[in-house]
C-alpha cells in the first residue's frame, strides 16, 4: 500500500503539493477563527450532577436578580496609615466610572434602558464631576422623552468637560465587548457597605459583581478595562496627599482573567520558541539548512489544517439541527496541539528522511527512492501516530467537559500531520532530491551497497548495541535498580496535586499582588465565599404570616450560629445576620431589623423567582482558609456533612429540606473529585487501549506488554523526578503538581512514547529477517540509534518550550515531558528494550537448543 502510494507522490509531487496548499487556502476563508469559537475556564464543563453544579442552577433560577457569578475587587490601601477621607473620595470617583459603565450596560437593550437612570444617578452622586454620567443621563432622558431633564444633564456635561457639547444622542464610552457587569458595591452600598472597610481601616473595597464563571474567555477583556480604569487612577493620585496610597486588584474574576492571560501568553511563547527550537536541533544535528524545510512546510500547513478543521466542528456546536454535536475547543488546547504536532511531526519527517538518504546511499534515483522510503517507515510512522491517537481519543470517555473534547482534538490534528508527512513531506522531498542534504550529498558506499556507510557516533551505537546483546541481564537489572527509587516515589507524587490556581500565577501578576494586599487586611475567603441554598417546601421564608415568618428566622438564625462555630468558617452572612456579624438575637435591634426588611437583603438571601418563593434561603460562608486550598475544600466537607446530618434530624425545622453548594470551593472540590476519577478510568483504558494497537501492529503479546510496562516505568520515574525538582525549585511555596499534570503526562507519555519502541521493534524485525535473532536485534539498534536520538531531542525540545510560559502547571508539565521523552529516548529506547528483547531470544536460543534446532 505505501508503495502504491509513493510512487503516486513521487509522479505526482506537484499536484500534490498544490492540493495541500489549495486545502490550506480555502479552510483558511472559511474557516471561524480560532479565539471567536474557542473556550475556556474549568469550572463551566464539570458534569451536570456534580453538587456545585446542581447548586449554581439552583441559585440562577431562585435568584434571578442576584446573578453575579465572580467578582473583581479593587483595594485602595495604605501599609501603616489610616485612609483620609481624601482616600475615600478617590474610591468613590473610581466607583463612579464602573456605575457608568454598568449603566451603558444596561442602556444596549430597551427593556433595561429606564432603569440604567437608577445607575447614571448613583454614578453622579459618588462624583458629581462626572462629565460622562451626566451626558449619558441626558441621552436616556431624551429617548424617554424627558426633554427638560435631558437639557439640564447635557449643559452640567458641556460645563464639565467642553467636548460634550458637540455631542447628542451618543453613549460614552463607546464598548468595544459586552462588559459582564451586573453590579457595584462601593461603601454606599445599605447592606454590605460597611463591610468593604477593613477593620484596620487602612484598606477599602469596591466590588465588581460579574454573571462570568471566573475563569470565563470575557473576564479577560473585563480585566483589561479594570486594569485600564486603575492605571489612570494610579495616575492621578501620584503625590501629594495621595503619596503612599495603593490601588490594587484581586477577585477570582481577576484572578481567572490572567490565568487566562498567561495561557495566552503561554500559547504565543510555545510556538514561537518551537520553531526556533526545531530549526536549531535540525541544523546542529544534519547540518543542512534545506533539510529545516520539509518538517516545517509540512507540520505549518497541517497545523493550519488542523486548527480551522477543529475552529469548524466548534462552529457546529449550538447550529439548528446539530442539537446532539456537543463538541468544543479550548484556548489552552492550542498548546498541546503546538508542542505534539512539532515533536511527532518532526520525529515523522526526519523518519521519512533518514529513510530517504538510505536509498539514495544506495544508488536508487530520488524518483523510485521516495516509494521505496515510504514502503520501509509507513507502516511504522502509521502504527506510532496509531498508538498516540488511539491514546489521546480514550480522554473522550472522561466525565470532565475539558478533558472529553481536548484529547479527541488533539488525535484529530495528529491525524492530519500524519496524512501530511505521508503525502506532502514526500512531495516535498521529492522536488528538492539530494539537494534537500546540501551541502552534503549522499553517495553510494564503496562495495557492497548492502555495507552501511559509518556515520558519526556509528561507533558508539556499535559499542551500545554489543554490550547489550552481549549482558542484557546485567545491563537491565542495574538500569532498574537505578532508577527504581524515583520509580516508587512518583508511585505516590501523582496523588499529590494542587487545585490553588492563584499559586499557579506568576508573582508579578496584578491579581496576585493584589491578592497579597487583601489578605493582610481582609479575611482571605471574603472574595469567594462558599454558598450554602436551603430548599424546603412550605418553609415560610417570606410568609405574610409572622408566627411562620418568625419560625423561619429562628431557624435562619440557629443554622447561622451553627455555621459559625464550625471549624475553618470565620463568618456567615444570611438573612438573620446580613453582614456577617457574630450572631446576636434581639427584637430590640431596630438597625439590623430595618437591614433584614432592605429590598436589596430580600434579593440576596430569599429566593425571588415564583417557583421557588418562600422556599430557598441562601447563607454565605466566609472561611478561614484561601478558597482554592485543600484547607477550604475540607471546611465546606465538614459543612455538608453538617447540613445533610440536620436535614435527617426528626421534627426539625430543617427536616427533610435540601441542601446545595455553590461557588468557588465547591467548584474547585468537584473539579478535584472528577478530575481524579477521570484520571483512573482514562489512564486503564489507554493502557488497554495502546496494548492492543501494539499487539495488532507486532504480533507479539509479550513484548508488547513489556513495552507497556517499560513506559509505565517511566511515567512513574518521570513524576517523582518532577516532584522533587519543584519542591527544591518552589520551596516553601510548593503545595503540590498542578492537577493537569499527573493526567496529561500520562496520556501523552504512553502514547508518544510507544512511537520509539515501534520504530525500534520494526526495524529490528526487518532486520532479523534478512541477518537473523541476535545480528538483527544487534544492527536494528545501531541503525535506529541516530534517528531515533535526534528524534528524541526534537520532541523534548518541543516540550522544553511550554516552559517559557508563565503559568506553573505549563512550566511542570512542560519540564515533565521532556524529562519523560528523554527517558523514553536514552534509558527505554536504548536499554531497557532491546535488554529485554536479548533475554527473549537467549530463552527462545536456549529451548531450541533443548530441541536440537541452531539459533544463530
Amino acid at each position: 500500500m505505501f508503495l502504491r502510494l509513493g510512487n503516486m507522490v513521487s509522479r505526482y509531487w506537484w499536484l500534490t503539493i498544490l492540493i495541500w496548499l489549495g486545502i490550506v487556502v480555502s479552510l483558511r476563508l472559511i474557516a471561524p477563527s480560532w479565539d471567536d469559537i474557542t473556550r475556556d475556564g474549568d469550572l463551566a464543563f464539570l458534569p451536570a450532577g456534580m453538587p456545585s453544579v446542581v447548586g449554581e442552577n439552583l441559585k440562577l433560577a431562585a435568584f434571578p436578580e442576584n446573578r453575579a457569578d465572580s467578582q473583581i475587587a479593587i483595594i485602595f490601601s495604605r501599609e501603616s496609615d489610616t485612609l483620609t477621607q481624601a482616600d475615600l473620595k478617590a474610591a468613590d470617583r473610581l466607583a463612579s466610572r464602573f456605575h457608568n459603565y454598568l449603566a451603558r450596560r444596561l442602556t444596549t437593550t430597551a427593556e433595561t434602558e429606564a432603569s440604567s437612570l437608577e445607575q447614571f444617578d448613583e454614578a453622579i452622586r459618588l462624583d458629581a464631576n462626572n462629565a460622562e454620567a451626566f451626558h449619558n443621563r441626558s441621552v436616556v432622558h431624551a429617548k424617554l422623552g424627558q426633554a427638560d431633564e435631558a437639557a439640564a444633564d447635557r449643559e452640567t456635561a458641556g460645563t464639565l468637560n467642553s467636548a460634550f457639547r458637540s455631542m447628542t444622542d451618543k453613549f460614552v464610552p463607546e464598548l468595544t465587548s459586552s462588559l459582564p457587569l451586573v453590579d457595584v458595591w462601593t461603601r454606599h452600598n445599605p447592606v454590605v457597605g460597611s463591610k468593604l472597610r477593613s477593620v484596620d481601616k487602612q484598606a477599602q473595597l469596591i466590588i465588581l459583581q460579574l454573571d462570568t464563571e471566573f475563569m470565563a474567555t470575557e473576564n479577560i477583556d473585563a480585566l483589561d478595562l479594570v486594569k485600564q480604569e486603575v492605571t489612570a487612577a494610579r495616575n492621578e493620585l501620584q503625590g501629594g496627599e495621595f503619596r503612599g496610597l495603593n490601588v490594587d486588584i484581586s477577585g477570582s474574576a481577576a484572578i481567572g482573567g490572567d490565568m487566562l492571560q498567561s495561557a495566552a501568553e503561554s500559547i504565543q511563547n510555545t510556538e514561537l520558541f518551537t520553531i526556533i527550537l526545531v530549526i536549531v536541533i535540525l541544523l546542529m544535528v544534519y547540518r543542512a539548512p534545506l533539510i529545516v524545510i520539509v518538517p516545517l512546510v509540512t507540520i505549518g500547513m497541517s497545523l493550519s489544517v488542523s486548527i480551522n478543521l477543529l475552529s469548524m466542528l466548534a462552529e457546529l456546536t449550538g447550529t439548528p439541527g446539530f442539537e446532539w454535536w456537543t463538541f468544543k475547543v479550548f484556548k489552552t488546547t492550542k498548546i498541546f496541539i503546538v508542542v505534539i504536532l512539532f515533536g511527532a511531526g518532526t520525529d515523522f519527517c526526519l523518519f521519512l528522511i533518514a529513510r530517504f538518504r538510505e536509498s539514495l546511499e544506495t544508488g536508487v534515483s530520488r524518483r523510485h527512492a521516495i516509494p521505496q522510503s515510504l514502503a520501509g517507515v509507513g507502516d511504522a510512522l502509521v502504527a506510532s501516530a496509531l498508538t498516540t491517537i488511539v491514546g489521546l481519543g480514550m480522554m473522550f470517555f472522561a466525565d470532565f467537559g475539558k478533558f472529553r473534547s481536548s484529547g479527541p482534538a488533539i488525535g484529530l490534528c495528529l491525524f492530519v500531520t500524519l496524512i501530511a508527512c505521508l503525502t506532502l513531506a514526500p512531495a516535498l522531498l521529492r522536488a528538492l532530491g539530494p539537494a534537500v542534504f546540501w551541502p552534503f550529498h549522499p553517495r553510494p558506499p564503496e562495495g557492497s551497497q548492502l555495507k552501511p556507510q559509518r556515520r558519526r557516533f556509528s561507533l558508539l551505537w556499535h559499542r551500545i548495541a554489543n554490550g547489550i546483546v552481549t549482558h542484557p541481564g546485567k545491563v537491565l537489572m542495574a538500569s532498574v535498580l537505578l532508577f527504581a527509587p524515583l520509580a516508587y516515589y512518583g508511585s505516590f507524587s501523582a496523588d499529590h496535586t494542587t487545585f490553588d490556581l492563584l499559586n499557579s500565577l506568576s508573582r508579578s501578576r496584578e491579581s496576585y499582588r493584589g491578592s497579597m494586599v487583601l489578605k493582610r487586611h481582609f479575611p482571605i475567603g471574603e472574595g469567594s465565599p462558599i454558598i450554602v441554598l436551603a430548599q424546603k417546601d412550605n418553609a415560610g421564608f417570606d410568609s405574610d404570616d409572622r408566627r411562620t415568618a418568625a419560625i423561619a428566622m429562628g431557624a435562619i438564625f440557629d443554622l447561622t450560629a451553627a455555621l459559625t462555630e464550625m471549624e475553618g468558617v470565620d463568618a456567615v452572612r444570611s438573612l438573620a445576620e446580613p453582614l456577617g456579624d457574630p450572631p446576636q438575637w434581639s427584637i430590640t435591634q431596630t438597625k439590623k431589623n430595618i437591614l433584614r426588611q432592605h429590598r436589596l437583603t430580600q434579593s440576596i438571601f430569599l429566593a425571588q423567582s415564583p417557583e421557588h418563593r418562600g422556599n430557598v434561603t441562601r447563607f454565605e460562608l466566609i472561611l478561614k482558609h484561601d478558597p482554592f486550598s485543600t484547607g477550604a475544600i475540607d471546611t465546606l466537607g465538614r459543612v455538608e456533612h453538617f447540613l445533610n446530618a440536620q436535614a435527617m434530624v426528626p421534627d426539625s425545622f430543617w427536616s427533610g429540606a435540601t441542601f446545595s453548594v455553590a461557588g468557588t470551593t465547591a467548584g474547585v472540590r468537584d473539579l478535584r473529585d472528577v478530575t481524579r476519577s477521570d484520571r483512573w478510568r482514562i489512564q486503564v483504558l489507554v493502557v488497554l487501549a495502546v496494548y492492543a494497537v501494539l499487539v495488532v501492529i507486532l504480533r507479539q503479546p509479550l513484548v508488547c506488554l513489556y513495552l507497556i510496562v517499560s513506559v509505565l516505568f517511566s511515567y512513574f520515574i518521570t513524576i517523582g523526578a518532577t516532584e522533587l525538582f519543584f519542591i527544591w525549585q518552589y520551596g516553601d511555596t510548593y503545595y503540590g503538581l498542578d492537577w493537569k499534570v499527573p493526567i496529561f503526562l500520562f496520556v501523552i507519555l504512553v502514547a508518544v512514547g510507544e512511537d520509539y519502541n515501534i520504530y525500534l521493534v520494526t526495524r529490528i524485525t526487518e532486520e532479523q529477517s534478512l541477518r537473523g535473532p541476535f545480528a538483527g536485534l544487534r544492527e536494528g539498534v545501531i541503525r535506529t540509534g541516530g534517528i531515533i536520538t535526534s528524534c528524541g531531542v526534537i520532541m523534548a525540545g518541543t516540550f522544553v518550550s511550554m516552559t517559557t510560559g508563565t503559568l506553573r502547571g505549563v512550566v511542570e508539565l512542560g519540564f515533565a515531558l521532556s524529562l519523560g521523552v528523554l527517558l523514553d529516548t536514552f534509558v527505554v529506547r536504548t536499554i531497557l528494550v532491546p535488554a529485554f528483547l536479548a533475554l527473549l531470544l537467549r530463552a527462545n536460543a536456549a529451548r531450541s537448543r533443548n530441541k536440537g534446532i541452531s539459533v544463530s
